[in-house]
């Protein structure tokens, strides 16, 4: 590829253009606010299209999705302890859909926590 004035060049995630040095971080880290806890609730980043589930644990049976969170961050009313899932622990975010509004857990493998459960949330 040929530049008329500037040279540009990528190597594992810095970007040289002319003297300028631009370093690209972690898209989530860009995206995300940084999580907070207020009155007991949790102010966090989240994945987006995640099933809220009428009890802390997975479940084979459809009928045990009481919706879905669409939003990203979210709030999160309280946790739980339930069924462990993939981001090794066993904690669960209370919270609400955003399609019907009824309220049901997101394992906290899908909210953007430093640690689980985060400092400050309540218990449920």
């Amino acid at each position: 590829m040929r530049l008329h004035t500037k040279i540009a060049t990528a190597v594992g995630g810095l970007a040289l253009i002319g003297t300028s040095l631009l370093v690209a971080g972690p898209a989530q880290a860009q995206a995300n606010p940084p999580c907070y806890a207020k009155s007991g609730h949790l102010y966090c980043g989240n994945k987006a299209g995640v099933s809220l589930w009428r009890s802390a644990r997975y479940s084979e049976h459809d009928q045990d999705v009481v919706d879905t969170l669409k939003s990203n961050p979210s709030y999160f009313q309280c946790y739980v302890r339930g069924q462990k899932h993939g981001g090794g622990n066993n904690v669960w975010y209370r919270t609400y859909g955003d399609v019907t509004g009824r309220s049901g857990y997101v394992a906290a493998e899908s909210v953007y926590t430093s640690r689980d459960p985060f400092p400050g949330v309540s218990h449920c």
